[in-house]
């Protein structure tokens, strides 16, 4: 019997030993949506080993998924379908308005690439979209009379507590989840991602709800930051952006640093005075789109709250993204940051509208009717939520 132990050991040892080529090939993170529009999706997931993946979906029709040949979108690039990858972006477009789809993704092993006539694949594994528990995704739509959604910020890596704080929402009645900065506090490699928050966000809610990301300034540190928005890949590659869910247009800012450029914290690797200047410049031109100026209401979100810290990344918003912002009819900025709830109504000849903070232990949920924005922070079990009307 002792024998029959120490050999099993030694077997279990070995095998958390095995290189990657020997390893199972499998799905180890994902998948999770992103970059939700009322045509588009990206859907996205990780393999341990290198892989062409693709994305097979079907309308939720009550039609058997398999009662035909589904159509196939894969992670392409420049024309180019990608197989030197572990890291698999599948990009859906031409979709139905308001239609919920069934999905499911696909990964074939690439064994040995000699040449491109000579790649020998290996075994498919796949999230069957024939199984009880098959993933699906609802496009957004201009008709909806309602919008609804999670904004969570300053988790700082605390998955489990992510998951503690959340465990009671009902996502389907969400149309999307908002990670509003400082998921982490710095990227030091892909794995740190996943067991800072993602991982977390898969098993809640981001199989079937899309995540709209935005950094940080927390999240601009660290020798793989430079990477992170590869897993939440946009189309146009720019993190500020806008869109629209409903009737309620979205702008997304990316705050960047809280201290001067020259700080000795960053080691001379912060460029963000300029970057917040490039933002502003884009920004002048994106208000005044119709998908944004004909929108019922308007909303911001930002990490670090304007108008309301003397820090000199805040006071650089200020100085060159507040006054757009003042003009453009927004209703309410949305932040985080400082770790502590408050709510600062419009301050005249400052701001024109309220700036929302969420703590760093609540929720924010928002939903908006008929042009009423109903904002609650709730936290854990216990607490007392805490509730903003805005019209």
């Amino acid at each position: 019997m002792k024998k029959y132990l120490l050999l099993s050991g030694l077997l279990a040892l070995y095998s958390l030993k095995l290189p990657a080529q020997e390893q199972d090939f499998k799905i180890t993170h994902g998948p999770w949506l992103t970059d939700m529009s009322e045509t588009a999706v990206t859907i996205v997931w990780i393999t341990n080993k290198n892989a062409l993946a693709w994305v097979e979906i079907a309308p939720d029709d009550g039609s058997h998924f398999y009662g035909r040949e589904r159509p196939k979108y894969y992670d392409t690039y420049l024309g180019r379908k990608q197989a030197a990858t572990t890291l698999h972006k599948v990009r859906i477009e031409n979709l139905s308005p308001g239609t919920r789809y069934r999905y499911g993704i696909f990964s074939k092993e690439v064994l040995h690439w000699e040449n491109d006539a000579k790649i020998v694949y290996g075994t498919t594994t796949a999230n069957p979209a024939y199984s009880r528990n098959s993933l699906s995704f609802r496009t957004f739509s201009s008709s909806d009379d309602t919008v609804s959604f999670i904004m969570l910020n300053d988790i700082h890596g605390r998955a489990e507590f992510m998951k503690e704080l959340c465990r009671d929402i009902d996502f389907t009645s969400v149309d999307m989840v908002i990670f509003n900065g400082d998921m982490s506090s710095s990227i030091h490699n892909e794995e740190q991602i996943f067991s800072d928050f993602m991982d977390a966000a898969v098993e809640l809610f981001a199989k079937r709800v899309p995540i709209a990301f935005t950094r940080g300034n927390h999240e601009t540190r660290g020798p793989y930051a430079d990477y992170l928005m590869y897993y939440f890949p946009l189309k146009d590659g720019r993190i500020y952006r806008t869109f629209n869910v409903g009737d309620v247009a979205f702008i997304m800012l990316d705050c960047g640093e809280d201290k001067p450029d020259s700080d000795i914290e960053y080691s001379g690797l912060a460029d963000f005075d300029a970057y917040r200047i490039e933002q502003a410049e884009w920004l002048k031109q994106a208000v005044r789109e119709k998908s944004f100026r004909d929108s019922r209401n308007k909303i911001a979100i930002l990490h670090m709250p304007p108008g309301v810290s003397g820090w000199h990344g805040t006071l650089h918003i200020d100085e060159v993204l507040l006054p757009v912002l003042n003009e453009a009819g927004i209703d309410a900025v949305l932040s985080g940051h400082t770790h502590r709830y408050s709510f600062h109504p419009p301050m005249p000849g400052k701001t024109t509208f309220p700036v929302v903070v969420n703590s760093n232990n609540t929720y924010l949920r928002g939903d908006i009717t008929d042009g009423r924005i109903r904002i609650r922070m709730i936290g854990t079990e216990g607490s007392k939520p805490v509730e903003h009307l805005l019209d």
